[in-house]
């Protein structure tokens, strides 16, 4: 489930970069995918609507971070290449989570080969930057694009925390992995809604009214939704979210690719020494697993 995930993953992400890169381009696309998967959530309406108050206080904290993330998205490819953009948006929520889940749980089950895999990504994000090793400048870092990036990562390690103890709570109410998974990816859908639309119109001035392609919003909505349903459906199956989030990271290669392939951006040879080293830190996560 995580593998396909991440293939749906890079392909919305080339459309965001390719077609549209506006906060309401990603508001269309949440709205478009949440009524392709609702019959999921009206099969469990009634559960749903047992559901205790604090389910929906973490609802609604997922979806303000899935705002920011896709806010930080639209305006870092703006600024920046798919394979910058995309391999610092995915890879730093790896080094983000287990630090969390450490700080709200106060334990954590990752290894020392967990520890190094990290190590070895958060150096490879530092190449991620740079055209040369020998023009190295802590400049190289302060560009509107790794700002956007790094709001981005933020906020996805945000929704990932807030959606795993969401998620346990729809287990303890007795729903299975599916149903659970299935329904908290609509749901979530409408609480980024609820956030999105005034950040649209009151903050960024944009104009809800244009609807951006239809062919390419309704494509990346069933992907944006169905990644997401995937990813939750696989939390509720393990006990470590930090897993999860780690081995999402698979579609970073392919992001990369799909810059190189389809969008032709040139990549420097720090960028993909920076990227081998992720790659490196991924497979010790999936061989620690």
């Amino acid at each position: 489930m995580v593998l396909i995930s991440a293939c749906l993953h890079a392909g919305w992400n080339l459309i965001g970069k390719r077609t549209a890169q506006t906060v309401r381009f990603y508001a269309w696309a949440m709205a478009a995918g949440g009524l392709m998967f609702s019959p999921l959530l009206f099969w469990v309406w009634p559960e749903v609507l047992r559901l205790p108050l604090s389910f929906w206080l973490l609802l609604l904290a997922s979806g303000l971070c899935q705002t920011l993330y896709l806010t930080g998205l639209a305006k870092a490819y703006r600024h920046g290449n798919l394979n910058l953009v995309y391999p610092l948006a995915r890879a730093l929520p790896v080094l983000i989570v287990p630090v969390a889940v450490l700080m709200v749980y106060g334990q954590s089950e990752l290894e020392q080969q967990d520890l190094l895999a990290l190590a070895l990504i958060f150096l490879g994000s530092l190449a991620l930057p740079l055209t040369r090793w020998r023009d190295w400048h802590w400049r190289d870092y302060l560009t509107p694009a790794i700002g956007w990036a790094l709001l981005a990562a933020c906020a996805t390690a945000g929704y990932s925390l807030f959606d795993s103890i969401a998620l346990q709570i729809m287990k303890q109410q007795g729903m299975s992995a599916f149903e659970a998974g299935s329904s908290f990816a609509v749901l979530q859908a409408g609480a980024c809604l609820v956030w999105m639309l005034p950040l649209i119109h009151f903050v960024l001035g944009e104009s809800l009214r244009a609807l951006p392609d239809r062919g390419w919003t309704l494509l990346a909505g069933f992907f944006i939704i169905g990644t997401y349903l995937l990813v939750l459906v696989s939390m509720t199956l393990v006990s470590e979210v930090s897993y999860i989030v780690a081995l999402r990271q698979i579609s970073i290669p392919l992001g990369v690719l799909i810059g190189l392939i389809w969008l032709k951006e040139p990549i420097s040879a720090p960028r993909l020494q920076g990227l081998a080293l992720m790659l490196t830190g991924l497979v010790l996560v999936a061989l620690g697993k």
